[in-house]
């Protein structure tokens, strides 16, 4: 059993190796597992993957039971699992358990939440000018291409977060906030980012490759700035922490926020235009800059004492 456990450990090997073996992994049992769980899906609910290709207006009240199931599976099997595979491959065999797992302290934990916050406004404001910037003209094409596909995908997004009671809103919760920051955060972070540390010899190199992936992977162009700055707070929270819990407590309220004010204003007003002028935004982005800077500086130096 000993000599199996070594043939398949992953943490002796290249990190190169350690990379192709994680994709691998992550496409083929993800994919394997998202196919199975959707057929089944489909054989039950009697939907398919089609829906994705309809408008909003055409989906039914099953569509959408089955879209929140597709969301619930995407996570799962994509993420999650893979991810969990991975980092027991990736555990050295003298290890009893999971590294990155270390219960954080509860002023730690208040702190990220209130980082998480702080994060709002610079990602907001980045959001806005990163949805104004345009292609060049000869790929004028691709940009309207681009801008429909995000636009549906955002139509249906909206769609799910319609809270018509307390129960739906704390369903929303696990697929949009718990399942995402679980499964992306394992998979960004625990797997990627450490592997790209073994690779380059440098924890800030992976932290911005892995947040470039990170929101790349995302397929939104027109989000690319406030995700990519999102992927570098989760990362250097992780780097400087050593535990994957203050990333996914950060990631959830990012993506808690919203889902909750969607239930409290009602979609409508939740999906009003943004009237507050950008410079005026901008006055206003200092102070919680400041304060998110201190709270990282804060893991920062925890880590330097520490080590």
């Amino acid at each position: 059993m000993s000599d199996k456990k070594r043939h398949f450990a992953l943490s002796d090997e290249s990190p190169l190796f350690q990379l192709f073996v994680s994709l691998l992994i992550t496409i083929g049992v993800g994919s394997t597992l998202f196919i199975v769980f959707a057929i089944a899906g489909k054989i039950i609910s009697g939907c398919d993957l089609t829906i994705l290709e309809k408008s909003t207006s055409l989906l039914s009240d099953k569509d959408f039971r089955f879209l929140r199931y597709l969301l619930i599976i995407q996570d799962i099997s994509l993420l999650i699992i893979p991810s969990v595979i991975i980092l027991a491959m990736l555990k050295p065999p003298h290890e009893a358990r999971l590294s990155g797992f270390k219960l954080p302290q509860l002023k730690d934990v208040g702190l990220v939440v209130i980082l998480a916050f702080c994060i709002f406004p610079v990602t907001s404001f980045t959001g806005q000018i990163n949805s104004a910037m345009h292609l060049p003209d000869w790929l004028s094409g691709v940009e309207k291409w681009i801008a429909e596909k995000e636009d549906h995908a955002d139509s249906i997004l909206n769609q799910a977060l319609v809270s018509p009671s307390i129960s739906i809103m704390i369903l929303n919760l696990f697929i949009i906030a718990i399942l995402p920051a679980i499964g992306e955060e394992l998979f960004f972070r625990g797997v990627l980012q450490k592997i790209f540390y073994n690779l380059f010899k440098s924890g800030h190199i992976a932290v911005w490759f892995t947040a470039f992936i990170f929101s790349t992977l995302h397929f939104q162009f027109f989000g690319f700035v406030p995700r990519f700055i999102l992927g570098l707070v989760f990362g250097y929270l992780f780097f400087w922490s050593g535990t994957l819990w203050l990333p996914v407590i950060s990631h959830f309220v990012n993506n808690a926020v919203p889902v909750m004010m969607a239930y409290i204003q009602g979609i409508e007003k939740f999906n009003a235009p943004f009237d507050t002028p950008l410079w005026k935004q901008a006055i206003a982005l200092p102070l919680p800059i400041v304060i998110g800077l201190v709270i990282l500086f804060y893991f920062r130096n925890k880590n330097i004492s520490r080590g």
